[in-house]
């Protein structure tokens, strides 16, 4: 009796852990957490950096490596608030490197979609988890846009 009282805590623990983590999207987005890196044709590494600042805020700072240089291109802060969970995105030469929030819209199978239907390009960025160290990232114009999109395809380093 005792063993299967042991065991039938565990699962409801463990179910309530499962249930908590899809009831909330951003705890599922602490897998970002790392060093990810995509490395393109012309020999140029491109990569971000995530850190976890707390249960509900992440950092990230964007970068490529061309030779021995390492240029820091984006800083995104992933915040969860009462409003939403919103990516604020900072490029270094955009929007006279003013702040843009991109709200999430949805997350469904560790697909997460960030929209600003007023912001000019992009309108949405999209982070796909495919496995713990497999990323797939995109920008777009819009689900009802088509046309211009950017692929990035990230390996997480260990």
């Amino acid at each position: 009796m005792k063993k299967f009282l042991t065991a039938a805590i565990a699962i409801i623990v463990m179910a309530a852990f499962i249930n908590a983590e899809q009831e909330r999207p951003f705890l599922q987005l602490h897998k970002l957490e790392g060093k990810w890196i995509m490395k393109t044709k012309r020999g140029t590494i491109i990569g971000e950096e995530w850190i976890k600042v707390d249960d509900s805020y992440l950092q990230n700072k964007g970068f490529f490596i061309k030779g021995a240089d390492t240029i820091i291109t984006e800083r995104v802060l992933l915040k969860e608030t009462k409003e939403g969970i919103f990516y604020t995105s900072t490029v270094e030469d955009q929007n006279n490197k003013q702040p843009i929030p991109f709200k999430l819209t949805s997350s469904v199978d560790h697909t997460f979609i960030f929209e600003n239907p007023e912001h000019d390009f992009p309108k949405r960025i999209i982070y796909q988890l495919i496995s713990s160290d497999s990323l797939h990232a995109y920008i777009d114009a819009g689900a009802d846009k088509g046309g211009k999109r950017q692929n990035f395809y990230f390996q997480k380093q260990h």
